[in-house]
């Protein structure tokens, strides 16, 4: 088969894509698929990672090429990647691809199941950026689910077998529900989709968006980003321009469109098309403990130090993850900070705020229930300390989740986070236009104290806040704030600023000046209420249903203490003078448990001025509506000798007789709920018990149970692809067995065997 030529320097060609294919039980099949329908000149190459038996010598090569024309190679140490070539990994090896060659290492038997296919497709992602493609074909558990998350990230394209159309769809499966995957398809449609996306002239190159100066594709472009902003409530056009048109463009290549109008129009008719679109900029892609490096240096360093500073100022440890995605970050570092506080008996409050602006990542963060395969990330001690295994799911404890606190945060709109440690936004900004990275990064400087640590992406760096900051450890991009200087966080970037002002001018609604007429005319009779309560109603204060002082009609200053100094509190039992204490607090208790009107007469107060005088005292009881979940409000009226009493029932107050009985009631309140308390706990007590022994039974055989499934099921894809392999052969054996038969009968001529 000839080779493409340059056809000016007669070289070979690079591939245009990089085409990374995992494959497990049921693999052959599939491979055979998509292979026998893949056209030879796709200017692509094609990388084939499988599960294979370590002691069976693979018939692979020999098997797929009779469904392929393409050259088919056995994986080399250093091998160089040539377009329209199909290339296996060997048995025993894991592989990684840099700067265009495979690397073969050998695999290290461990507690672990291998996952090549993952360790494989990160190294793709990493390497080849958007130029990668990342297929998961037939197989049992969960390889390739981690790698399509890098391929995501990295802007590659990512396609899953069907799994109704697959033998095994256990690996299918696993892809799909990341909600990752761009193109669904059986293997035998893989083929001519792939060709399709790489002949599209966006993916090709010969028509991008960042080319595109028309008028009508910048309206188009507008419109689009006015959609999203009404879908998601955020203005993407602060992102990178070469951010947005790539992933624009490969929305145009999956879609088969050609112009930004006709996707567009998809948009208007599809919502489900734009909510992928807005999750595909958004790129929300992380994992436990990602960068082991950074992360022992925060171990070791960063957090001792932090822990150190917090003990000796009594504060308490305060962290912001920015752009916190799933979670994992935030819960690797509030691991990190539990342990060392265990570890050396500190007893601090920890808060640590992890914010993302896409709500449906918060809402799969704050349930914190994560796939099996975080054990590659996680150590097996921290597994069972801070994880509980739920229906093949790992879920956060208790204990680690109560230290974070995740909220939607938008980090170019909403106020920072302030008095913060430790602040880590890593891969946001680089998404980001210069202004919007400016704006952020002032957000950051401004929510951290002196001495705090920033942590932030490979890719990104302080620019004009240098000064502001020591570096820590370039590589690691670890930055401490040494400067105490106020650094406005900046007005809203101009395209924002631009939305907003014209929302400004915008005309109010009709609806606004119907609802301003109507309170108009409400209120103006407020003026009149007022001196009506003024000449006829007796002093009094209004409360709410916990007792707090919300209005104050008429002249109370003989009944309320002065202010002091310190905290000011609207509680009535806080704010009333001694000698009214006892018989307020009484009377609400009796009209709070009633519900009805209190009145007490005779009640005697002292005075400044040492005179002695005595007063009455009334209660209302005020339902804002007949609910019975409405709020209540209490009058409460203080009648002097100057204004003359309502003709009511009135009970004279003996202070010492309603201070017993109110003692007795409270007591008697108290005797009933610590008896039912003592009853619940005994209860509880008794059924915690029962439930720790039938945990810890079933943890135990929870492990031994997914011990040897792990085993089982790592023998079983060996086997079974021993055994297709062997199928295959018997096939071909037995073809050529009877054409043998047939060709002896036909010839009728004796022959002799030796």
């Amino acid at each position: 088969m000839t080779d493409d030529l340059d056809n000016n320097t007669g070289e070979k060609q690079g591939p245009t894509h990089f085409v990374g294919i995992g494959a497990s039980a049921g693999g052959l099949e599939a491979l055979q698929d998509v292979f026998g329908n893949m056209p030879i000149d796709t200017g692509a190459a094609f990388i084939v990672v499988q599960h294979l038996s370590p002691d069976y010598k693979s018939m692979m090569p020999e098997l797929l090429s009779r469904h392929t024309q393409m050259p088919i190679h056995e994986v080399t140490d250093g091998m160089v990647i040539e377009a329209n070539n199909v290339y296996l990994m060997p048995a025993r090896k894991n592989m990684l691809i840099a700067e265009g060659k495979l690397l073969l290492a050998d695999q290290v038997p461990d507690t672990h199941p291998q996952m090549p296919i993952d360790s494989f497709l990160r190294s793709l992602a990493e390497d080849q950026q958007h130029k990668a493609v990342g297929v998961v074909l037939s197989g049992t558990g969960s390889d390739g689910t981690r790698g399509i998350k890098a391929m995501k990230e990295a802007g590659g394209l990512v396609m899953v077998q069907e799994p109704a159309s697959a033998k095994f769809d256990g690996m299918p499966m696993s892809a799909y529900s990341t909600g990752l995957a761009d193109i669904l398809l059986p293997a035998k449609e893989m083929g001519e989709s792939l060709q399709s996306f790489f002949r599209h002239p966006s993916i090709s190159g010969q028509s991008t968006l960042l080319k595109s100066s028309t008028g009508s594709e910048s309206d188009s472009l507008d419109e689009i980003f006015k959609l999203l902003r009404r879908q998601s409530s955020i203005n993407f056009s602060h992102y990178k321009a070469s951010t947005v048109a790539r992933r624009i463009e490969r929305r145009l290549g999956i879609n088969q469109l050609t112009t930004l109008e006709s996707y567009l129009r998809l948009l208007l008719e599809s919502p489900k098309e734009l909510q992928v679109l807005s999750k595909e900029l958004l790129i929300g892609v992380t994992r436990f403990f990602r960068d082991d490096e950074i992360f022992s240096k925060l171990e070791n360093d960063i957090i001792p130090r932090i822990a150190e500073r917090s003990v000796v100022n009594g504060d308490p440890i305060r962290i912001w993850v920015a752009g916190c995605s799933s979670g994992e970050e935030a819960y690797s570092i509030a691991m990190l900070v539990d342990e060392y506080l265990n570890e050396h008996s500190i007893e601090k409050r920890v808060s640590i705020f992890a914010t993302d602006i896409d709500d449906d990542s918060i809402a799969e963060a704050s349930a914190g229930i994560y796939p099996l395969d975080i054990s590659l990330d996680i150590s097996e001690s921290r597994l069972k300390r801070y994880f509980l295994l739920k229906n093949e799911r790992y879920v956060v404890s208790q204990q680690l989740r109560e230290m974070v606190i995740f909220a939607s945060h938008n980090l170019l709109e909403d106020p920072p986070f302030s008095d913060i440690d430790l602040v880590t936004c890593r891969n946001v900004l680089i998404y980001f236009q210069y202004p919007a990275q400016k704006k952020v990064l002032s957000s950051l400087f401004f929510a951290l104290k002196r001495n705090g640590t920033l942590w932030l992406g490979p890719s990104e760096s302080l620019g004009d806040l240098q000064s502001h900051f020591e570096t820590i450890e370039e590589r690691s991009k670890l930055y401490e704030k040494i400067s105490n200087q106020r650094i406005p966080v900046g007005n809203s970037p101009p395209a924002l600023s631009g939305v907003m002002a014209a929302a400004a001018n915008m005309m109010p609604p009709v609806s606004s000046f119907l609802k301003a007429g109507r309170a108009t005319s409400r209120n103006s009779f407020d003026s009149v209420l007022e001196r009506l309560i003024i000449e006829y109603a007796p002093d009094c204060i209004v409360l709410n249903d916990v007792f707090d002082a919300v209005h104050v009609y008429g002249n109370v200053s003989a009944y309320i203490k002065p202010l002091r100094a310190g905290k000011v509190s609207n509680n009535i039992k806080d704010i009333v003078i001694d000698d009214l204490a006892v018989a307020i607090s009484t009377a609400l208790y009796r009209c709070e448990k009633n519900g009805e009107d209190v009145f007490y007469q005779d009640i005697g107060i002292r005075h400044q001025n040492g005179e002695e005088s005595y007063i009455d005292l009334s209660i209302f009881y005020v339902k804002e509506k007949e609910r019975t979940s409405a709020p209540a409000y209490y009058i409460l009226q203080f009648i002097g000798g100057e204004k003359a009493p309502l003709d009511r029932v009135k009970v004279s107050f003996d202070a010492g007789e309603q201070s017993r009985q109110r003692i007795q009631d409270l007591e008697q309140e108290l005797l009933k709920k610590q008896e039912h308390l003592q009853v619940t706990v005994e209860e509880l007590e008794t059924t915690n018990e029962e439930l720790q022994s039938a945990n810890e039974e079933l943890m135990s055989a929870n492990e031994e149970l997914q011990s040897t499934n792990e085993e089982l099921q790592s023998v079983n894809e060996e086997l079974y692809t021993v055994n297709s392999e062997y199928q295959e052969k018997i096939a071909e054996l037995t073809e050529a067995n009877d054409d043998l038969d047939s060709v002896i009968n036909a010839t009728n001529i004796g022959i002799c065997f030796s």
